[in-house]
């Protein structure tokens, strides 16, 4: 008996640590006021929770709702909300419109809203077919020992213009857009093809200059003579070059725009030419050296 009258104690503590652990913003000074386009004040509600309105406010078109509350205290500290708002609810539509409170007033402790009816950025909803909403004050913050605040302030009858029809226009999400006029660069302006043709006769000219001086000295070359007397030496010489030649290509090509892979491809192909037609170049190229030097005593000198 002892014992259960014990649990009992523990169970009873327990919620009524819990209750008082969780309790809910301190929010009081609730007014609902409706103004006319001249600011003036049409009604004005004094709301005090968790009591709602008996009977459905009016608000005609161009007119504006403002809500304002008061936040107190809690623990001897001013409470500041994270985020306030009031929730719209239509029940013919089944759907929310959500308005926020700008922000709550560090000093006071006010927050206030203001929706303005006939301006451009109110919901969609408030201007097309008269309808009523259940309006809901939500306040919510970072503070652990509260709940987050939930207000069922009542039903307010929001009154369309006249002029606009019953049903909400469909929205067009995509429509033609103005024609994009692309606007390229210029071409480059080039140099002058007669001061382009003059500095490339002015760099060409000392290699001009070299032959007619070659010439002059009656230079005569043996090793082009001697090569010429054997085909096969001709053939492989002509054929490293030519390896050589495409491997610089190749590199080139690849630092261009051509892809790794088929970069390797030729490489392959013509490093193995190089390498064959090299060593068979530069073997005939020792050998004919060889012969003009004395090197080889067996073999006539070809000079």
């Amino acid at each position: 008996m002892l014992l259960r009258a014990t649990s009992l104690a523990v169970v009873v503590g327990a919620l009524a640590s819990a209750v008082t652990a969780a309790s809910l913003w301190p929010v009081n000074d609730i007014t609902l006021s409706i103004l006319d386009k001249a600011r003036s004040q049409t009604k004005e509600l004094h709301l005090d929770y968790p009591t709602a309105l008996s009977t459905p406010v009016l608000a005609q078109a161009g007119e504006v709702v403002k809500l304002s509350f008061k936040i107190g205290e809690h623990n001897g500290k001013k409470a500041l909300p994270h985020q306030a708002m009031i929730r719209f609810q239509s029940k013919d539509e089944y759907a929310d419109s959500i308005m926020v409170v700008g922000s709550v007033s560090k000093s006071s402790g006010r927050g206030r809203i203001e929706i303005d009816l006939a301006s451009s950025t109110a919901d969609e909803r408030f201007k097309y077919n008269t309808r009523q909403y259940n309006m809901e004050l939500l306040i919510g913050g970072y503070i652990q020992d509260l709940d987050s605040f939930k207000y069922d302030l009542g039903t307010i009858e929001i009154e369309a213009p006249a002029s606009n029809p019953a049903i909400r226009p469909a929205r067009v999400a995509y429509t033609a857009q103005p024609e994009i006029h692309h606007q390229f660069r210029p071409d480059q302006k080039l140099i002058n093809v007669v001061v382009s043709g003059t500095f490339t006769a002015l760099v060409l000219a000392p290699w001009l200059i070299l032959a007619l001086l070659w010439s002059r000295l009656n230079i005569r070359f043996e090793p082009l003579r001697a090569l010429a007397q054997n085909p096969k030496d001709i053939f492989m010489a002509l054929l490293f070059m030519v390896s050589l030649f495409s491997i610089e290509t190749t590199l080139y090509s690849y630092w261009v725009g051509v892809t790794l892979f088929p970069t390797l491809q030729q490489l392959g192909v013509w490093s193995v030419v190089a390498a064959v037609s090299g060593r068979s170049a530069l073997s005939a190229l020792q050998k004919r050296r060889l012969q003009r030097t004395g090197g080889d005593s067996g073999a006539k000198k070809e000079l």
